[in-house]
């Protein structure tokens, strides 16, 4: 099985948009404010559809049950 024993800390399921210019723009807002848009669909800055990912790896993560990331192994914060 994994190797992630030694594992301290627990991943995040992070919504992010996949469009690399956002990025810029989602690290100018307060972390408050990232937090709540969370429930967005779509990225208030372009337009694209938004995904979740895991922030260990960066990976997307399509099932949101999920307790640990498939391509990593980190297990999730509970939510």
């Amino acid at each position: 099985m994994g190797d992630n024993i030694h594992m301290e800390e627990k991943a995040r399921k992070e919504k992010v948009c996949q469009e690399e210019m956002c990025a810029e723009d989602w690290e100018k807002l307060d972390p408050e404010v990232r937090k709540n848009c969370a429930a967005f669909v779509y990225c208030p800055f372009c337009a694209n559809e938004m995904v979740t990912r895991c922030s260990s790896c960066g990976e997307t993560i399509h099932d949101f049950s999920f307790s640990y990331c498939p391509w990593c192994g980190s297990q999730f914060e509970e939510e």
